[in-house]
């Protein structure tokens, strides 16, 4: 060994020390095979069960949100006369709901019905409605007036729907109205009922390994799920068989039902013959239930007796090239000149006659260098190119936001030439461009059209269906009657609406010689009436739905008589809905008050003074929506 040359020896040693690490790793991991192995088996475990475990929730937190969306809407649907149709939609659009229950009080008034059931009946829905409770059977009207009961939402415990024979457990969500105080008031409940049958085949239908299944428990451990149909409702936790839990049932079952987080136990179902199996659990935070997944233990060891033996194999194989690869590194790095040489030969019989080729290591490393300075050139200059084009996205932005400030009126006076009328606006988005539209123009001597509207969405598509909708108004205003404008206006949006935005609007056509003001809203704030003597008048009647979403929809109108000095306001729910730094909003009935102290004031006085209680009321708040605002006044 002393006789032979330094690379051989270099390459001996640390072929030897690497060989040896690698011994020692494999060594170390057949010791500890047990622990890795089993870690690997409930991470697997884990990961098969997470599906369906997000299937389930998907299921219950749908159901949930239904519920919301209909305590959120009902009231208004239920004044446009649509709130059996609105409420039956959802029930054919989910097969997993069995039913919906909505009970208001007799309080809310302009509605033509106070209860609504739906439920499926086969393969069609039925759809009942009144002024008392509705509920067809004796297990539902229990369930029902617990749920009521309660002060919170929440979820029932499951039962058996006597109606259609199904196990359903009902979710119940609060309907709540602005109260004149300013605080919320509950004057209603709507009750979901997931259909527990359907979500029984939607988790026996998911594959958890080869022969591995999985149940639902509610929060007392009764099976709610299970792929024995039998045992739904009518066995719990509490009844398996003494072979199935090696350990104290009782205390492993008070263990599995009061964690709030996912665990692991070994268990011998009845299913698997009582081999051995892995079970995992999972709490359902939202309503307490525990999916529990069990998955044989052979079929979860099977998988990694092959990873075994490949990493067995590719040890020894790694072993081999780091042999060869250090013996190779070595022989470049100390012997250069017969390395070279013999390069060059090889080379010589492919390409002829050899170039210069460095003949030691200090040059290849300055080579190497080079290489990756070239490198890191081309990622500065790649990172340049991305930091140029953020930036011109980002003048793209404030450009858009520059093309819409263009379309917006703020040379005041407005008309000049006029005695007779005098207003002023106030236009801030909450980002670099806005979804809020108002506009004011003649359409002959005696008329002025006045509009204040607010589009869904924020961001550009919806200031590009803002401009689209400000054009449609203008081009539609040829006649004296808002109404007629408003639909047509509302035809237009709807034939060329692909993404679905709509508009809520407030369109007034004033007669600058009469006072009379005619205007439609379709589902806009109200807007109010500032007298000269400091009264307010909120013009609250609503005439329809929101612009763009059905074309053949008709629209209302009502009329209002302005008088010398009086004010019109109008503004949009970015005024009203405004948060400070308390998360409180700023509400129809402070804006009313401050109108109230600012009787007399001219419009740009009015306006002005409003965006100052604006700023001292959110604080350091950030502008969550656009704020819009229109101020009129009638001099004549």
């Amino acid at each position: 060994m002393l006789n032979k040359s330094i690379a051989y020896r270099l390459s001996v040693y640390i072929s030897l020390a690497v060989i040896g690490v690698f011994i020692a790793f494999i060594g170390v991991f057949f010791l500890f095979n047990q622990t890795l192995i089993k870690e690997s088996v409930k991470n697997k475990a884990m990961s098969q069960s997470n599906h369906v475990t997000s299937q389930v929730q998907r299921y219950i937190v749908t159901t949930s949100e239904v519920a919301g969306n209909i305590s959120d809407q009902v009231i208004f649907y239920g004044q446009q006369d649509h709130a059996d149709l609105f409420i039956q939609s959802l029930v054919i659009k989910y097969p997993f709901i069995n039913a919906i229950y909505v009970k208001i009080d007799s309080t809310v008034t302009n509605l033509p019905y106070w209860s609504y059931f739906t439920y499926k009946d086969g393969d069609s829905t039925v759809i009942r409605r009144g002024s008392g409770n509705i509920s067809s059977c004796a297990n539902e009207q229990v369930q029902f007036q617990k749920l009521i009961k309660q002060k919170d939402e929440g979820w029932s415990e499951p039962y058996l729907c006597e109606r259609n024979n199904i196990v359903v457990a009902a979710y119940c969500s609060l309907i709540m109205i602005d109260s004149p105080s300013g605080q919320k008031k509950r004057v209603g409940e709507v009750i979901c009922e997931l259909s527990l049958n359907e979500l029984n085949k939607q988790v026996n239908s998911l594959k958890i390994g080869k022969e591995g299944f999985a149940f639902l428990m509610s929060k007392d451990g009764v099976y709610i799920t299970h792929p024995v149909t039998d045992w739904i409702l009518n066995r719990s936790i509490y009844d398996v068989h003494e072979k199935v839990l090696r350990e104290d049932i009782t205390t492993t079952t008070k263990k599995v039902l009061a964690e709030s987080k996912p665990g692991t136990l070994i268990a011998y179902p009845e299913l698997f013959n009582f081999e051995k199996a892995l079970v995992y659990y999972v709490p359902i935070q939202q309503n307490g239930w525990v999916l529990v997944s069990v998955l044989p233990y052979k079929e979860l060891f099977e998988p990694l007796y092959l990873p075994v033996l490949q990493m067995l194999f590719f040890s020894v194989l790694g072993i081999l090239i780091i042999y060869l690869t250090v013996t190779y590194i070595i022989n470049q790095q100390i012997k250069p000149l017969s390395l070279v040489t013999k390069q060059l030969k090889r080379f010589s019989n492919l390409t002829g006659p050899y170039k210069d080729i460095p003949e030691n290591e200090i040059i290849q490393v300055a080579e190497s260098l080079n290489y990756m300075k070239s490198w890191y050139e081309k990622y500065l200059q790649i990172q340049s190119d991305e930091q140029k084009k953020k930036q011109r996205r980002q003048e793209d932005m404030n450009q858009a936001s520059e093309i819409q400030q263009s379309f917006i009126k703020t040379i005041y006076p407005a008309f000049p030439d006029r005695t007779d009328i005098d207003l002023y606006s106030s236009y801030q988005p909450a980002k670099g461009v806005s979804g809020d539209l108002f506009d004011y123009f003649f359409i002959d001597d005696e008329h002025l059209i006045l509009t204040m509207g607010d589009v869904s969405g924020k961001g550009v598509p919806a200031a590009f269906f803002m401009s689209v909708a400000q054009t449609t108004i203008k081009t539609n205003a040829l006649v004296s009657k808002a109404n007629k404008i408003v639909e047509k206006v509302n035809t237009e949006l709807c034939t060329s609406n692909y993404h679905q935005f709509f508009l809520t609007l407030f369109l007034g056509v004033l007669n600058v010689k009469t006072g009379i003001l005619e205007y439609c809203n379709a589902a806009h704030t109200p807007g109010y009436v500032l007298t000269k003597n400091g009264k307010v008048k909120e013009l609250a009647q609503s005439h329809g739905l929101p612009l763009g979403l059905y074309s053949d929809k008709s629209y209302g109108s009502a009329k209002v008589q302005l008088n010398r000095g009086d004010t019109l306001v109008l503004y949009t729910d970015g005024v009203t809905e405004m948060l400070n730094e308390n998360n409180e909003q700023y509400s129809n009935h402070q804006l009313v008050d401050n109108l109230i102290s600012l009787t007399g004031k001219s419009p740009k006085e009015i306006v002005e003074r409003l965006e100052k209680s604006f700023k001292m009321y959110m604080g350091h708040a950030q502008q969550a929506d656009d704020i819009t605002m229109l101020v009129f006044n009638y001099k004549a």
